[in-house]
């Protein structure tokens, strides 16, 4: 089967979109689309999705920096005051204390207050704090091997000996009190955190995050991966239970067991959330989401094995292909045969519904599947072929107008191209027309008479006037011929045949009587000018007729012959004449006077002619 051109050049487009998402899949454009889909998705599921309950963080806000300023003055603290919070809490049996705080230096100006927090953590368990690994430059750094072994570095067998890194330690505290995790921030090249480390691989060191240090010491396995994609849980203001640290102290300090027993059992992380700290994180929830809960989400996720399982590469790659293909598909057949832009709108549209609405439906199963790049590309998709078939159809259009505008109102042939009348299959057939003969009498010798240019112009001017009458009739103009002018009523627009015989009558009494009213414009020696008209109607062929070259729209057969002898025969009886079959059909809508009987070349029976009148109302 050979295919045609433009379902080749639709093929092709669909090759094209589909290649141009396979090669471009992890591109920063596609990327950015993946990441704008996803991050919406993760606000919506992250309100009904609860949170760990056993997660409290004690947050560092503005207003605990305003209330302690007369108890600990300005940030930063004396760490007397965590040391005071810490010795309060064991009591409680928490199950941890996590640190979003960095104690990188020793207090040069109170060293007692650090005396007092480390006798403080000899006497506690269950304590982390933070680290933060820094981006090597170049000459600096300290060999791995040699850092604190409590700094808990694990050496595996891809381990380069000689491998640098450097972190940011809490050099407050004593190095057999650390319990260290890192904290460093994942952000995506768009500045986006949604990701944390399990672990950071420093040439084949690895030093785990503090999510993974506190679940590892509570017993709970970790994922075997270098980072988890993160389920976000909670309202994005405060996904966690919040309680303000003012509020933690002044219950210590006031002995408040009751208020206390809250955090019995409960995991604490104790950061900042004060404006005035900037420890604020870019994530799918936030822009400004406190990076305390970002660490909160981390252990959630970690801890309750609630991390976000990407599909593979070749799945994403397959589901993507798959999608495509059948939108593009499925574009092709709606626009393609259909032609409206509603429909591909409203088919994109709901494939684009049911495709947010799977990949949403599998994010909350955990599993993530990345929808904005193959969106993308059915909006582009969309456009190509929009384009492409708007571009066919105009085209389309501009070819029938210019073939059906020399027989047809405009009008009427954008109305039958939206009907889809215009098809081989529908103008090519028999059947029952009628048709109308219109000749200038004495035209030859007007024409003799006259000057070339002033015959021309007269000729102009009538035919203008007749088509337009035609047209307004819903009447298809077949050719010129000469003088004479021949149109027929029944194709491409389709009636029954008595609606095409009145609606031709009252064509040819309306070119009667603005032949009367041309005629009176015209000069003393032309007002003789006159017309005959024969209309006839029966069965003919009717089709695109001609030559590779050349092809009309034009009526065969023996009615046209018998309509051209019936205009013939108008000179010395009536300017219009019709025959008897167009007179049954029509005569509930007019009148008609009998005109004989009359001897027609090429028949062997004579033929009765009837001139129409219009009813007196």
């Amino acid at each position: 089967m050979k295919l045609s051109r433009v379902k080749i050049s639709s093929l092709l487009i669909v090759v094209f979109l589909i290649t141009s998402y396979i090669i471009a899949q992890q591109s920063y454009f596609f990327k950015t689309a993946d990441f704008a889909i996803f991050d919406r998705q993760s606000r919506y599921l992250a309100v009904q999705l609860a949170v760990d309950e056993d997660i409290v963080v004690i947050a560092i806000d503005d207003h605990s920096l305003k209330q302690m300023n007369t108890v600990a003055g300005r940030w930063v603290w004396p760490r007397t005051i965590h040391a005071q919070v810490i010795e309060a809490l064991q009591p409680f049996a928490l199950s941890a204390i996590v640190f979003d705080v960095l104690f990188a230096e020793q207090d040069i100006y109170r060293p007692a207050a650090d005396t007092y927090f480390n006798e403080v953590l000899a006497n506690s368990t269950g304590i982390y704090f933070a680290t933060l690994e820094q981006n090597l430059v170049a000459g600096g750094g300290v060999l791995l091997k040699e850092l604190p072994k409590e700094l808990g570095l694990l050496k595996t067998p891809l381990a380069h000996e000689n491998a640098k890194g450097s972190f940011i330690l809490p050099l407050a505290i004593n190095r057999q009190y650390w319990q260290l995790g890192s904290i460093n921030f994942n952000a995506s090249f768009d500045g986006v955190g949604r990701s944390y480390d399990v672990y950071r691989n420093l040439s084949g060191w690895h030093f785990p995050s503090l999510p993974a240090k506190l679940v590892s010491s509570l017993a709970l396995p970790l994922p075997e991966r270098q980072n988890v994609l993160l389920q976000w849980r909670g309202a994005a203001e405060q996904p966690y239970f919040t309680l303000s640290y003012v509020d933690i102290y002044q219950a210590i300090v006031n002995n408040n067991k009751e208020f206390l027993q809250k955090l019995s059992g409960k995991i604490v992380l104790i950061g900042a959330t004060a404006s005035g700290l900037y420890d604020a994180r870019a994530t799918p929830l936030s822009d400004q989401l406190p990076g305390v809960y970002m660490l909160a989400t981390a252990i959630d996720n970690l801890k309750n094995e609630q991390y976000l399982i990407p599909v593979s590469d070749f799945s994403q790659a397959v589901i993507g292909v798959m999608v495509i293909t059948l939108t593009c598909l499925v574009f092709i057949l709606v626009s393609g045969y259909v032609r409206q832009v509603g429909y591909t709108l409203l088919l994109m549209a709901v494939i684009s519904l049911i495709l947010t609405s799977i990949s949403t439906a599998l994010l909350k199963q955990q599993q993530l599947l990345f929808i904005g790049a193959i969106l993308l590309v059915m909006l582009v998709s969309f456009l190509i072929f929009s384009f492409f078939y708007g571009y066919l159809e105009y085209r389309r259009r501009q070819q029938a107008l210019a073939m059906f505008g020399r027989f047809l109102d405009p009008q009427v042939v954008y109305k039958l191209l939206e009907e889809g009348a215009l098809s081989p299959e529908q103008l090519n057939k028999k059947q029952t027309l009628t048709v109308l003969f219109s000749d200038i009498r004495n035209f030859t010798q007007l024409a003799e008479n006259s000057d070339a240019e002033a015959v021309v112009k007269l000729l102009n001017q009538y035919f203008n006037q007749q088509v337009a009458i035609i047209f307004q009739h819903h009447g298809t103009l077949d050719k010129f011929i000469g003088d004479c002018v021949m149109a027929f009523w029944g194709a491409p627009i389709q009636r029954k045949p008595e609606q095409d015989a009145v609606a031709a009558i009252n064509a040819a009494l309306a070119m009667e009587q603005e032949l009367l009213r041309f005629r009176q414009s015209l000069p003393t020696d032309l007002q003789s000018f006159d017309i005959g008209i024969g209309i006839h109607t029966g069965e003919c062929i009717v089709g695109m007729i001609g030559a590779d070259l050349r092809l009309d729209y034009t009526v065969i057969g023996d009615t046209v012959n018998l309509a051209s002898r019936i205009e013939g025969l108008t000179k010395n009886n009536a300017r219009i004449l019709v025959s008897e079959q167009t007179k049954k059909i029509s005569s509930h809508a007019f009148d008609f006077s009998y005109q004989g009987e009359h001897q027609v070349k090429g028949r062997q029976g004579k033929v009765h002619l009837y001139q129409p009148q219009r009813r007196d109302k």
